[in-house]
């Protein structure tokens, strides 16, 4: 996979010819023969743990008999590790991902009950969503300690103090943790895990258990692997509740328009957030109402991971100061490209995303990168013309917000304070998906739209919406306003994001340069998502509160005709649940979700209000394990 130890993504560079450096022949009198460590044929193959990726489907071989007494901890490349197990004469390697496929199937020996290091018996209800990614490895589980019952996260390890390890007890994103589960404790009795919020987790260590009984740990991986499911399929997404939705709604067509009702309700809260924001507006401004529809462009343009610090930018580089820079340079009479590289430099340099503001290691090593163009009697065609435009353009950039940093400083009438590189998720990230990628594409969005003032900006997306004829070509042409795609040969900035993703000299995009067509800096996706998740609901609430029922009516309509979105992780396990009951019983599903005999997902949910409606009661219930409110059971 290509990310590093630290899980970044790495992505190769560009073919260059480098002279390799020469190798000193070693001195045969000196030389020693080092064998590779050597791993039993019938050790379990694992891909390191850090990375959480699934491993190919095989069966358990038997246990390596080896002729050792104490289970050890030993490394994997990459700085991952497996736990070599002593199970009477038996000695087998395990990692995390094992441990996974374990929990998973939760096909535990007869007689085997689970308890936490301190005694208290722990009874799993619902052992959570395998989550393949950053974060606790089960989320949304039901866990029962003692007389308690717990909802939350499951973190596994293969011994407790890896938690500390890896820095979990700093993390937020593990403060939702209920249970870890480990093979060994090797914390002590005084030792405990905290999370970042102050919490102890109880800790159930398996291999003391599976001992008090008998049992064999490898007896257990053998079941989960024989059960026929894989860690991380859709199979394995069950809920608790999945198989109550056919009892209680039995006729398939009731249960489309209930996931109707639900999109509907979630497009209600979204507009109701929006109407609200317009309303704190005095009659002769629109300024908060601009706010609202900026800070919801960029939380949009950024995944699970980037949300939070792309509402953050819109915060620290209000819509209406970005506005003012703007329609200055066009009272300059400023070009596009002159206007775009402004736009460019104000929010790169906020987001703490410049290559001054990160000490990246430069394009050109022997010609850092620096303020301003190079002078002339310094100036040599460097040997890479690509390079050159690269620097020259991240150059310019660096010039143009020196001084856009103490102008904005100035201006603006609470502490200026941009965002830094701490602030950003690029670790796991496809690198079209980049920040940096995607708010260039933001300012090719801006130069676009040229808004004279804060009414502009708001009313063009309206008059796309009410001047179609029909609502469907209306999404289209929405949706193609704000895709964003790249010319390499305009200026030095599309030159420049047609063959990267960041400032690094590492951020090479596959493939650029050759005869692949370079990926939009905002694909047919995310607009797609930014019209159904910002736009539509933007304004239908401005709509409601200007008194425009035209408008009003539009949005909903659009909102209702929709193509589906991108398909995604959360809507297919979601729909997995859902519709688990037809999908395993394929003669009582009507023939018009039907092809070739097998049931369609797509045609089952046909359209963005009804995937909507899938989100909203993942949200709602599913992750809040509300499961006695749930509308369809």
């Amino acid at each position: 996979m290509p990310y590093d130890s630290e899980g970044k993504f790495v992505y190769p560079l560009p073919a260059r010819a480098r002279k390799p450096a020469a190798k000193k022949a070693p001195d045969p009198a000196s030389t020693t023969v080092t064998q590779p460590e050597h791993r039993p044929k019938n050790s379990t193959t694992i891909e390191p743990a850090a990375s959480k990726q699934v491993p190919p489907e095989k069966p358990l071989s038997p246990p390596a008999q080896v002729s050792s007494t104490s289970p050890e901890l030993l490394p994997l490349p990459g700085g991952s590790t497996y736990f070599t197990v002593q199970e009477g004469s038996n000695r087998w390697q395990m990692s995390e991902i094992d441990l996974a496929q374990i929990w998973n199937s939760q096909l535990w020996p007869p007689g085997l009950e689970l308890k936490t290091t301190s005694g208290q018996p722990v009874q799993v209800i619902y052992r959570g969503r395998w989550s393949s990614g950053f974060g606790p490895d089960f989320k949304g589980a039901m866990v029962r300690i003692g007389s308690e019952l717990f909802k939350g996260d499951v973190e596994l390890h293969l011994v407790s103090g890896d938690w500390r390890l890896h820095g979990h007890h700093q993390d937020q994103r593990y403060n939702q943790v209920v249970l870890q589960v480990t093979l060994e404790d090797n914390q002590g009795q005084t030792g405990k895990t905290l999370t970042q919020g102050g919490s102890v987790v109880p800790v159930v260590a398996l291999l003391p258990l599976f001992k008090q009984k008998g049992v064999t740990l490898a007896s257990s991986l053998e079941m989960a692997r024989a059960s026929g499911t894989r860690l991380g399929s859709l199979s394995e997404s069950a809920g608790p509740c999945c198989e109550r939705v056919a009892e209680h709604i039995p006729q398939l067509p009731h249960l489309l328009e209930r996931l109707d009702r639900l999109g509907l309700e979630r497009f209600d809260q979204r507009v109701s957030r929006f109407e609200a924001a317009c309303a704190l507006d005095p009659d002769s401004e629109q300024t908060q109402a601009a706010q609202s529809l900026w800070s919801g462009l960029l939380e949009a343009l950024g995944y699970s991971n980037n949300k939070a610090p792309f509402r953050r930018l819109a915060e620290a580089l209000p819509f209406s100061t970005l506005l003012e820079l703007d329609r200055e340079a066009c009272r300059r009479k400023e070009s596009p490209e002159e206007r775009l590289l402004t736009l460019e430099a104000a929010l790169l340099g906020t987001a703490g995303l410049l290559p001054s503001q990160r000490r990246l290691k430069t394009i050109v090593e022997s010609r850092p990168v620096q303020a301003g163009f190079f002078a002339a009697e310094d100036y040599q065609e460097p040997p890479d013309q690509e390079d050159y435009l690269a620097n020259r353009y991240t150059g310019e950039l660096e010039r143009r917000w020196n001084w856009l940093a103490r102008h904005l400083a100035a201006v603006l009438p609470v502490p200026f304070q941009p965002l830094s590189e701490r602030d950003w998720t690029f670790a796991r990230l496809r690198p079209p998906n980049h920040p940096s990628r995607r708010i260039a594409g933001l300012a090719r969005l801006l130069v676009r739209w040229q808004s004279g003032d804060e009414s502009e900006f708001l009313a063009l997306p309206g008059e796309i919406l009410i001047c179609t004829a029909d609502s469907v070509s209306a999404c289209e042409r929405l949706r193609n306003h704000f895709q964003v795609p790249v010319q390499p040969e305009a200026t030095d900035s599309d030159f420049f994001w047609s063959r990267r993703y960041d400032f690094s000299d590492r951020a090479i995009l596959a493939g650029s340069g050759g005869k692949s067509p370079c990926p939009d800096l905002i694909g047919a996706d995310r607009a797609a998502d930014i019209v159904i998740n910002i736009l539509l609901p933007f304004l239908a609430g401005y709509g409601r509160d200007r008194r425009q029922s035209a408008l009003v009516e539009a949005a909903i309509n659009a909102y209702k005709v929709h193509p589906r979105l991108g398909s995604n992780e959360l809507v297919e396990n979601v729909s997995r649940q859902i519709f688990r009951y037809w999908l395993e019983n394929p003669a009582d599903m009507p023939p018009e979700f039907m092809s070739n005999g097998r049931p369609v997902l797509s045609r089952l949910i046909n359209g963005a209000c009804r995937q909507q409606g899938m989100i909203y009661l993942h949200h709602q219930f599913c992750s809040e394990q509300n499961y006695g409110a749930c509308p369809l059971s």
